[in-house]
């Protein structure tokens, strides 16, 4: 059967969103192709219509427009690499929630799912969209020193990695040093200042609480305060 993949209606400059305009059996890039193909990918294509358009309703026309911009790049630069164009529709529903669009990853979608069983113990954070490691929880704390968890929550890892958040975050809480987690980089941020590279997202999975959360690694993005 066929059906439409979110590009076109990305990329329109003016006038209300559209519905999708490429027919999959029109697709003619491997990224393109690969949605089409997988019945997963092609639902969160679907889920990334709707989400658009309520952004695109609810925030600046030229932000959501550059975010989707940048998904559209992300996903170009996967190929047919499964992995890497899960983990940029994850980043780029993301995106749109926090600007009104609908939260709208599939509560399903873990970390694990991205990684498929290949997360190795390297002992560093994921460098590349798609790409996942295995880790373990340092230390789960509040995110102001001194304060409670409703100031907000923040947690490390043994490889070097750090996610906080301005919200108590019942996941992280019931996190404990030394559970495993799967960790994937599912954002990095654009246009930054040369030597800040704030704000990537990565989506976390703990195995042994089976929580799942997406979050920065910086109270702020690159470039800000």
């Amino acid at each position: 059967m066929r059906r439409w993949i979110v590009l076109a209606s990305l990329l329109v400059l003016t006038g209300p969103a559209t519905a999708a305009g490429f027919d999959c059996a029109k697709a003619s890039t491997p990224d393109e192709t690969a949605v089409c193909a997988d019945p997963r990918l092609s639902d969160l294509d679907a889920r990334l219509s709707t989400s658009y358009a309520a952004a695109r309703k609810a925030a600046a026309f030229d932000d959501v427009q550059t975010v989707a911009r940048d998904f559209l790049a992300d996903r170009r630069a996967c190929g047919a690499d499964r992995a890497c164009i899960l983990a940029t529709y994850v980043g780029v529903l993301d995106s749109l929630a926090q600007r009104s669009g609908p939260v709208a990853r599939p509560a399903d979608i873990t970390a694990t799912t991205i990684a498929g069983g290949k997360a190795a113990d390297t002992g560093a954070l994921p460098e590349t969209i798609g790409q996942c490691v295995a880790t373990r929880v340092d230390s789960v704390h509040s995110r102001l020193e001194g304060g409670d968890f409703d100031a907000g929550t923040g947690i490390e890892y043994r490889n070097g990695g750090y996610q906080v958040s301005y919200d108590r975050e019942e996941a992280l809480i019931a996190s404990k040093p030394g559970d495993r987690v799967t960790m994937c980089l599912v954002g990095i941020p654009r246009r930054c200042p040369e030597g800040d590279d704030r704000g990537r997202t990565y989506l976390v999975t703990n195995e042994r609480t089976e929580d799942t959360w997406l979050l920065a690694d910086s109270q702020h993005m690159c470039g800000g305060a």
